[in-house]
């Protein structure tokens, strides 16, 4: 007798390399397996996204750069149709 690693069920195992006890256990187990590791990826990148890849002050010259560039890149004329 083997146990399911995704219910705890019990069964009779067909091989004995065998760990789940049918195709939906062993999906699920996987589905949530690779939900967990895309949660974690996500959670570092916002991490990482707070915490930013430079200094307060790079990222303030940063914004007053990208500021210009778009205040720069408004016409300064309307347009009538």
């Amino acid at each position: 007798m083997a146990q399911c690693k995704e219910c705890g069920k019990d069964f009779i195992e067909n091989r004995p390399f065998q760990v789940f006890c049918n195709d939906y256990c062993r999906g699920a187990y996987h589905r949530r397996k690779y939900r967990l590791q895309k949660a974690e990826e996500a959670e570092d990148r916002r991490q990482a996204r707070l915490n930013g890849h430079g200094t307060a002050e790079e990222r303030q010259k940063a914004n007053e750069v990208l500021a210009r560039i778009i205040q720069k890149s408004r016409p300064k004329f309307l347009r009538r149709i």
